[in-house]
């Protein structure tokens, strides 16, 4: 059996809900959840709009860039200030919350 690359490590799980939130604003919160079984990471951001970009950093340094866009999520790999080949996140989930 072959070993998984880093690249597809990860999973991407989009949040949605909030009780506390929705409470207090009106607007039901939305969250990308980033998650690495290798890295032993996960990183979450809330989804300010319907395409978003940003970076996943280890140990304060950038490692991956995210450019997502409401139907998938592509990322690159950074190492050394090097960027890596693209590659898109296979599993994505949607999870709702109350």
């Amino acid at each position: 059996m072959e070993s998984k690359t880093i690249n597809q490590d990860f999973k991407l799980t989009i949040q949605s809900g909030g009780m506390i939130e929705f409470r207090e604003t009106g607007i039901i919160p939305r969250f990308l959840v980033f998650h690495s079984r290798e890295l032993r990471r996960t990183w979450r951001f809330k989804q300010t709009k319907d395409t978003q970009n940003g970076v996943l950093k280890v140990n304060g340094q950038v490692a991956f860039y995210y450019f997502f866009d409401g139907l998938g999520c592509k990322m690159k790999s950074v190492a050394n200030g090097v960027i890596g080949a693209e590659w898109e996140i296979e599993e994505v989930v949607m999870e709702l919350r109350d």
